[in-house]
């Protein structure tokens, strides 16, 4: 937080705020009142980020035909938030992904293929059966 200006509250004549202590104020050189207008400001640099996610279905039909995402998603091996894109089409048996670094553009993953082809990713891989 920076201190701009110090002005009385009265009259609103800029005041020297040098002198001051704890126990005494200089008084306004226009008025003589000791209330003041402090004018502070204060900077910070905030990054909001959001996505959108869309999903078209069809009347008595479970599953979407069709499902597109653009959003943030947390990379636990970059322990950061990256920009994934995803988009699968069933109808015309198509999926495609594109991971991006926010920070510095790079392409980090980029998939495109049929969805019929696309086995064993996320919840879909195949459980390692421990004996």
């Amino acid at each position: 937080m920076n201190l701009d200006r110090t002005e009385c509250s009265e009259c609103g004549v800029e005041i020297d705020t040098s002198k001051d202590t704890e126990t005494s104020r200089t008084l306004c050189p226009a008025c003589g009142s000791e209330k003041r207008t402090m004018h502070c400001s204060v900077s910070e640099t905030l990054i909001a980020r959001d996505g959108i996610g869309v999903k078209a279905k069809r009347p008595n039909e479970k599953r979407p035909y069709i499902e597109d995402r653009s959003m943030p998603s947390y990379s636990y091996s970059r322990e950061k938030l990256v920009h994934r894109e995803m988009v699968i089409d069933r109808d015309n048996d198509k999926y495609y992904e594109k991971v991006t670094d926010y920070e510095t553009g790079e392409i980090i993953h980029e998939n495109q293929e049929s969805l019929s082809a696309h086995q064993n990713h996320g919840s879909a891989k195949i459980k390692k059966v421990s004996k």
